[in-house]
């Protein structure tokens, strides 16, 4: 049982089922973007991918919204002792920085399509859609675009190091870090 001077050492199920759904989004966002950019030729396939990117991007955005708020009403479970302060710092640091990353990503995306010449809306499910953010301009897309597609590079490498320092808190340091955001008893 958990009291007032126990500190919690696991996430709730709630911040686990966000952060596994998120990450699995993201992870398919991002092998998605590069797919449909570097690999796929065929304009209609092309044009597929991309609304479906599109539509993900929206969900991805709703979910992170709600995480993000979530979070800040929600303390994280207490660290190891044994984790050294500059490491409590970088977790900290890192996490914001996904964060910052993640949302930059989405804005610049939305930006990129609303303001593309073809002015397509992000599509929903049940014939909804998201409006375009501002009005058809061709160098604020492009621009969007090359931001959108380099904060996405920032992201891959960002998220490579966040999974290579879970495993290196599951296999070198041999802590609960991992643990706490799986689900299972604590």
């Amino acid at each position: 049982m958990i009291t007032a001077a126990t500190p919690r050492r696991r996430w709730s199920g709630v911040g686990q089922v966000l952060h596994w759904t998120c990450a699995g989004l993201i992870l398919f966002m991002l092998g998605l973007g590069l797919y449909m950019v570097e690999w796929v030729d065929d304009p209609a396939q092309k044009f597929d991918l991309y609304q479906l990117h599109k539509t993900t991007g929206a969900f991805v955005f709703l979910l992170m919204a709600i995480r993000a708020l979530w979070r800040l009403f929600t303390a994280a479970p207490a660290l190891p002792q044994t984790m050294p302060r500059h490491e409590q710092l970088i977790s900290k640091g890192v996490h914001l920085l996904l964060y910052g990353l993640i949302f930059g990503v989405l804005i610049a995306g939305y930006v990129y399509v609303s303001a593309s010449t073809l002015p397509l809306p992000i599509e929903l499910p049940g014939g909804y859609h998201v409006p375009n953010l501002v009005a058809p301009d061709y160098e604020l897309s492009e621009s969007a675009k090359v931001v959108h597609h380099r904060l996405a590079f920032v992201l891959m490498a960002l998220v490579g190091l966040h999974i290579l320092a879970a495993l290196k808190h599951r296999l070198w340091d041999r802590d609960e870090v991992l643990q706490s955001m799986l689900p299972g008893r604590g």
